[in-house]
């Protein structure tokens, strides 16, 4: 008994003085993993307009994704500048449109297709130009009333997109160039939803000297629930404004794979258009 009181000491003295060392920050600025602005439901602020085929067919008109989403640091615990660690909140609504020309009524539509719905918690670590993000989130995808209604359905189509997921992700930056990995399981019962879910891809980006920096980047995301069809994202564009302060992002996007939205996820997708990025908080 004494001895296991010996060892509770001493495992608090030894908590007590780390603690002791670091600095406690209440809703910090900045983050200490950027995000993921290629991974389509990433928490961001972005909009893009988009041709895109499905399964192999033309879709008229264009499709239009949008996202506001925030990750924002509760605490944040460091002890030098390169040492750092935060508890975040992780939430975003990834919503699309459909817009087209209605040959029939000779008038322009705006029809939302769906809405995806994620809240989650990060804690996230940095370690010089290496750092990690360990997640945990719950997500659940609507199709719009506006797509129910024009497709007249009225009974129940199974969802799958309804789930709770843990993963980890790690990312290392040499010189102008980022790169990222990793992998997390779905927490439902494999009868709903397959679990396993892997991601992967790189960011280069011209350094920050410059007011306007010229950036590229691919993406790829293998999910059981597709039979690790690979969610190819590229990108190449141009970030206007200062680091600091929530630049803007242009780029010319491509995506090939898996619709990454909605319950239609096995609905094999390809575009291209222009998307705009924008992180203000």
């Amino acid at each position: 008994m004494r001895s296991i009181f010996t060892l509770t000491g001493a495992f608090f003295l030894l908590i007590t003085g780390a603690f002791a060392q670091t600095k406690t920050e209440f809703l910090p600025k900045g983050r200490l993993f950027d995000p993921i602005l290629l991974d389509p439901l990433e928490a961001k602020t972005s909009a893009f307009l988009i041709r895109r085929t499905e399964d192999g067919v033309s879709k008229k008109g264009l499709f239009a994704p949008f996202s506001i989403g925030i990750q924002k640091s509760f605490f944040r615990w460091s002890k030098d500048e390169g040492h750092a660690s935060e508890l975040a909140l992780d939430v975003v609504a990834n919503t699309q449109f459909e817009m087209f020309h209605d040959s029939k009524e000779d008038r322009f539509r705006r029809y939302m297709y769906n809405v995806d719905y994620r809240v989650g918690l990060m804690y996230n670590l940095r370690r010089d130009q290496s750092s990690w993000r360990f997640r945990i989130f719950h997500l659940s995808s609507h199709l719009g009333d506006d797509y129910l209604i024009r497709n007249q359905l009225i009974y129940f189509t199974p969802n799958a997109v309804n789930y709770e997921q843990i993963d980890a992700l790690y990312s290392r930056n040499i010189q102008s160039v980022r790169l990222y990995g990793g992998a997390g399981m779905s927490l439902r019962p494999s009868s709903e939803r397959k679990r396993l879910y892997t991601q992967l891809g790189l960011v280069w980006k011209q350094p920050y000297r410059q007011k306007s920096r010229w950036w590229a980047g691919l993406d790829a995301r293998m999910i059981e629930q597709t039979n690790f069809h690979p969610g190819i994202t590229a990108a190449f564009g141009i970030e206007l404004g200062e680091a600091e302060r929530g630049p803007l992002s242009i780029a010319i996007q491509a995506f090939h794979g898996p619709l990454p939205f909605s319950a239609y996820e096995q609905r094999i997708n390809n575009w291209v258009g222009l998307g705009f990025y924008l992180n203000p908080f």
